[in-house]
């Protein structure tokens, strides 16, 4: 019985020292674990520290290179500066004597420019003068230019508007004599060459009255540009008038209402004729017509 209990005692013993051990063994390697981790730890910051330091170091030599660079620059800036300060002593010397120099010039140029300017003002008051002598001949000029036009251009058109009228008058013969051909030719008249030759000519007149005809317009519109600068400085200078192609075209207008309404007349008069004559011949009729039954009257009686 004794024996069994120490077993029994030996046993729970043994079995706590191993969970003991167990517990103590989990316990070290947790600690041996996190010993290592802070010990990478340190290693890393110990790396970080030399990279720092490196960086430190390489600083410092580049802020000295750089200061012993700024020392040289600052040296040579006061060497050029004195250097700057001597030249610019003496140009402003010689400003200094270009200065006094340019006022003298300045008063001789004074006194020079009086003169000047007094003869420029003779000459300007001349130059004015003239100019507007010009300008005044120049307008009058113009104004003769504008009453030449006007005849030219009124006298043209007069002689257009003739041509005109007569190509009209040569087209109706050509119409005319063209008709009086055909009926010789159908007719078997023994005129009929002499409406050929007739038709003949009145073409070869047609040609040259067309070909005067072009000719005038041709000096027309030539005229018209000629006129143009003059028409511009007229309308500059305020001078009114009416420009000749304006009047030339009033006065085609004039003729035409005047020669419509003439042929109105003829056309009236021509009616009243027209009625006359038939009235006449009414009377004619019915005295013949009276004589005739007089006379059946008189046979029959």
């Amino acid at each position: 019985t004794h024996i069994h209990d120490a077993i029994q005692k030996a046993d729970r013993e043994d079995a706590e020292s191993m969970k003991r051990f167990a517990s103590m063994k989990d316990k070290s390697e947790r600690f041996i674990k996190d010993n290592l981790e802070r010990q990478e730890e340190c290693w890393r910051k110990i790396q970080d520290l030399e990279r720092q330091l490196q960086k430190l170091g390489t600083e410092r030599f580049e802020e000295v290179k750089r200061r012993i660079e700024e020392n040289d620059r600052e040296e040579k800036r006061k060497v050029e500066y004195q250097q700057f300060l001597d030249v610019v002593s003496q140009h402003k010397k010689l400003l200094e004597l270009t200065v006094y120099n340019c006022e003298l010039a300045v008063r001789a140029t004074g006194i020079i420019e009086e003169l000047v300017a007094e003869g420029c003002a003779a000459i300007k008051a001349r130059y004015d003068t003239t100019n507007k002598e010009l300008a005044d001949l120049r307008l009058n000029i113009h104004k003769e230019h504008l009453e030449a036009f006007r005849r030219l251009y009124k006298t043209l058109g007069q002689i257009v508007y003739k041509k005109e009228k007569k190509l009209e008058e040569i087209d109706r013969n050509i119409r005319a004599t063209h008709i009086q051909l055909e009926f010789s030719i159908e007719t078997f008249d023994p005129n009929a060459k002499k409406h050929s030759d007739q038709k003949k000519e009145l073409y070869r007149e047609r040609a040259s009255v067309e070909e005067e005809l072009d000719m005038l317009k041709d000096k027309m519109a030539q005229s018209l540009s000629m006129f143009a600068p003059s028409e511009d400085a007229l309308l500059k200078a305020g001078i009114e008038f009416t420009h000749p192609a304006e009047e030339l075209e009033d006065n085609n207008l004039n003729r035409r209402s005047k020669m419509v309404e003439y042929r109105a007349h003829l056309a009236k008069q021509e009616e009243v004729k027209i009625a006359a004559e038939r009235e006449e011949l009414k009377r004619v009729k019915q005295l013949q017509s009276n004589s005739q039954r007089g006379q059946q009257a008189i046979t029959q009686g």
